[in-house]
């Protein structure tokens, strides 16, 4: 009888090729989801469909169509090939990555630090000129004050480390209205913080409906930059009026507004025809039959 070639109690290791292949599709996404540090509800919302449908591709009970192929692929920063097929390699082990364009932690830092030296050379050079051209300090400090506030608007995208969208969001939300107290106030023009503030609520609501449908539409570039066009259709048309009713301008020519909108909807209109000739297109390709 031929002699056993492993020790008693000795279990035979399992081949390392079994190991780095043959994972599912579902079991790639689950791995890749959390590896990203993203939930089932967090990878739904990134891609417009529902947690529970996140749930089957994991479970294998469903698998995405291509279209959701190609956005996992964008989010996991990995190649279609490496979600379809059960005997590719390891994502880290492609020979081809796909190309991230975040930028580092050294990138941002320099990028703060250049952006905070322009905005304090600025400063400096708009109350030096004023100082020794007019004897004391005038527009400059409309002029620093405006830098002011720009640096902190662009703050967040900067330094947040999370949602940085929303974050500058935020904070151009909140600096307008401070911004013109103090304008109206160096330039004793109370208008300026009366108008100024109407023409602000305006345009940060417009700004938000905007993040709303790209975060809604994603990655629909078309489709969500033709909702954009259309909330934006009302957005000059309240500002030029806002302005005319408190510069008492009186009546005001519809013409220029209508002509405005007009344009501005066959954008939007252009932009949902392409959108409806990709998503044709994606459908012969998938189904040619």
């Amino acid at each position: 009888m031929a002699a056993d070639p492993w020790p008693a109690g000795y279990c035979c290791p399992r081949p390392v090729e079994q190991e780095a292949s043959g994972m599912t599709p579902g079991e790639k996404i689950q791995r890749l989801r959390k590896q990203q540090g993203l939930s089932q509800e967090a990878l739904a919302e990134r891609i417009t469909v529902t947690r529970q449908t996140i749930s089957k591709w994991e479970l294998n009970q469903s698998s995405p169509d291509l279209f959701f192929i190609a956005q996992l692929s964008d989010i996991f920063n990995v190649s279609s090939d490496y979600l379809i097929k059960d005997d590719m390699v390891e994502p880290d082990e492609l020979p081809v990555m796909k190309r991230s364009y975040r930028l580092s932690e050294r990138s941002r830092r320099i990028l703060l630090v250049s952006f905070s030296a322009a905005a304090l050379t600025a400063m400096c050079v708009c109350l030096i000129c004023d100082y020794f051209t007019a004897d004391g300090l005038s527009w400059s400090l409309t002029a620093a004050v405006s830098i002011v506030a720009g640096w902190l608007v662009l703050l967040p995208s900067l330094t947040a480390r999370s949602r940085p969208v929303v974050k500058t969001l935020l904070m151009a939300s909140i600096i307008p209205i401070p911004l013109l107290a103090l304008l109206s106030l160096l330039l004793a023009e109370p208008v300026v913080l009366t108008l100024g503030a109407c023409v602000s609520l305006v345009s940060i609501a417009a700004l938000w409906a905007v993040y709303g449908i790209f975060r809604r539409f994603w990655p629909n570039w078309y489709r969500a930059a033709g909702f954009s066009l259309l909330v934006m259709i009302p957005v000059p048309v309240a500002i030029t009026h806002l302005a005319a009713a408190f510069l008492q301008q009186g009546t005001r020519d519809l013409s220029s507004d209508v002509f405005n909108s007009a344009i501005t909807l066959v954008l939007a209109l252009s932009c949902f025809g392409l959108d409806f000739v990709r998503h044709r297109g994606k459908d012969d390709a998938v189904d040619p039959a």
